[in-house]
């Protein structure tokens, strides 16, 4: 019989919480790899291949929800003066506060950032890792865009102040800022989606020349990437994680999580409705 593993041995980021002050941070260890590949596109799968060769910490989206209190402010920061023009942009002091930790980064919000983490550390190698843009859109559409939309989620909006007062307003900008202002209309919200993902990529081809990167399809396997990256190949196949099916049952745990937090935010104004409310039913 097939062991059956629990939500914290599935989905054991989702149970990490940290709070690091990232502006008291430096570089403790050389950022090495620069992956773009946006949200969708292999992301934990990369993650995952990277730290099987030595690359830690890889930096993923999840590493934000795991210390949302100085990261979901300092790339929100990073956002505003990159989209907005509102500040300074970050330069590598910055950066290495930020992601001093991490010699590998994937997904977003640092696939947004790619140029400027190339500039920044220029001896990293930078691997682009793209899907049939048609494709991904409607993976989006069906994992993604669906959660965002979820009527838990707008009631969790209401009771966690820990997505309302840090992860929201980060999530927010980060996804107007490379798809546009949020549309009921389907075909506009597939045009602003798929103009932000590709406009992404062209930035970083623009910028980052062909024999300064690596190509990669998550389907060629280790081959291509270790022989880029100097590293020997492994004995244990690619890994391949998040599927979909995957994704809706990390999300199930993730929104279980938030209630829970929620419930211990709420639990003092809970017991003192509960007073007053047997306190006027005793003595009305």
């Amino acid at each position: 019989m097939a062991e059956t593993l629990t939500d914290r041995e599935r989905f054991p980021d989702y149970f990490i919480e940290e709070d690091i002050d990232r502006r008291k941070c430096t570089r403790v260890v050389p950022m090495k790899v620069l992956v773009i590949g946006m949200l969708r596109t292999g992301t934990l799968s990369m993650q995952a291949a990277l730290e099987e060769l030595g690359y830690k910490t890889t930096h993923h989206m999840h590493k934000v929800f795991q210390n949302p209190g100085s990261e979901c402010v300092m790339w929100k920061e990073a956002l505003e003066a990159k989209y907005r023009n509102k500040g300074q942009r970050f330069t590598r002091k910055e950066w290495d506060q930020l992601l001093g930790h991490c010699q590998a980064v994937v997904d977003l919000p640092a696939a947004a950032f790619i140029p400027e983490l190339y500039e920044a550390y220029p001896d990293a190698k930078v691997v682009v890792v793209q899907r049939d843009p048609d494709r991904w859109y409607e993976s989006c559409s069906h994992t993604v865009m669906k959660f965002s939309s979820s009527p838990q989620l707008k009631i969790l909006y209401f009771l966690d102040r820990w997505l309302v007062m840090r992860l929201a307003p980060f999530m927010g900008l980060l996804f107007t800022s490379l798809f546009g202002p949020q549309t009921e209309d389907p075909i506009k919200r597939r045009e602003n989606w798929i103009k932000g993902y590709t406009d992404t990529y062209d930035e970083v081809r623009r910028i980052v020349p062909p024999e300064k990167r690596l190509e990669f399809s998550l389907d060629q396997g280790w081959e291509p990437l270790c022989k880029y990256l100097g590293n020997d190949v492994p004995k244990k196949p690619f890994p391949h994680v998040n599927d979909s099916a995957s994704f809706d049952a990390g999300i199930k745990v993730l929104v279980k999580r938030m209630w829970i937090r929620a419930a211990k935010q709420n639990l003092p104004f809970i017991v003192a409705a509960l007073g007053m409310t047997a306190a006027w039913w005793m003595y009305a």
